[in-house]
């Protein structure tokens, strides 16, 4: 079987290092990205199947990240985008939810709230073409 993929995008090194750890050590194949510019260009060579990405962010936030990588997608096919930040106010979820995030996680997360997180949006999203 086919390890799923999962990006991982991060301003703060240290916690794109422990997330994308904690990812391989569940046996998720992992690439990393430290901006929002950066994330949409790995996304199109990476081909994930799920992203985890940070809202705050330099050069360009998660939001505009986001609605870059759903303009990218193919009809029928879309990725999960989690966005994982620690901020926590409605505004937040709102504003991650209209730029076409799947979910949202407030920092710190532990290791068995993010499997359980990234399995369930994994379980629950569309079947990309080819896959």
């Amino acid at each position: 079987m086919n390890r799923k993929k999962i990006l991982v995008v991060d301003d703060d090194p240290s916690i794109r290092e422990i997330l994308a750890t904690q990812l391989s050590r569940l046996n998720f194949e992992t690439f990393t990205a430290a901006d929002g510019r950066e994330a949409v260009e790995t996304f199109k060579t990476a081909k994930p199947d799920l992203v985890l990405m940070d809202m705050m962010m330099p050069v360009m936030d998660g939001l505009a990240a986001c609605q870059k990588i759903r303009a990218l997608e193919k009809k029928g096919g879309r990725v999960p985008i989690l966005f994982l930040t620690a901020r926590d106010t409605r505004h937040d979820q709102i504003s991650s939810a209209l730029s076409g995030g799947d979910d949202f996680i407030t920092k710190p997360i532990s290791l068995q709230e993010l499997r359980e997180r990234v399995e369930a949006a994994l379980a629950h999203a569309k079947h990309k073409p080819g896959s």
